[in-house]
């Protein structure tokens, strides 16, 4: 004969898995964006060639917008966390992000040929 607290066991059980499931896909989802190296403002002044093919997080603060580019995206002007230094990057269209002037942001990078900076994702901060 089943015990009558079997099915209160299971249904309270059931929820309390998905919600640890929840909380270890966002923090891994978080741990894994966090393993980038952080922007060599430096080193891309220096020589942006040399920065090709690499990814990076930069955390800056949005300055201006400076051209919309219709096939491509919005190409903005950013300064690093300490405003001693201003690179202009590509947010491409398919972010569809709202930009707002004076917002700081995680930018998540990949710098191309030439040195062109591209945001693959961002995030408010």
């Amino acid at each position: 004969m089943k015990s009558k607290a079997t099915p209160i066991f299971i249904s309270v059980l059931i929820p309390l898995l998905s919600v640890v499931v929840a909380l270890a896909l966002i923090y891994f989802k978080k741990s894994s964006l966090g393993a980038e190296d952080m922007f060599p403002y430096s080193q891309y002044m220096a020589s942006p060639e040399s920065l090709s093919g690499n990814s990076y997080r930069l955390n800056a603060q949005l300055n201006r917008q400076m051209a919309l580019i219709p096939a491509s995206g919005r190409v903005v002007l950013v300064s690093d966390s300490k405003g001693t230094s201003q690179l202009a990057i590509l947010v491409p269209n398919k972010l569809e992000e709202n930009l707002s002037t004076g917002q700081r942001y995680k930018f998540y990078v990949d710098v191309e040929s030439g040195g062109k900076i591209i945001v693959r994702s961002m995030e408010k901060f």
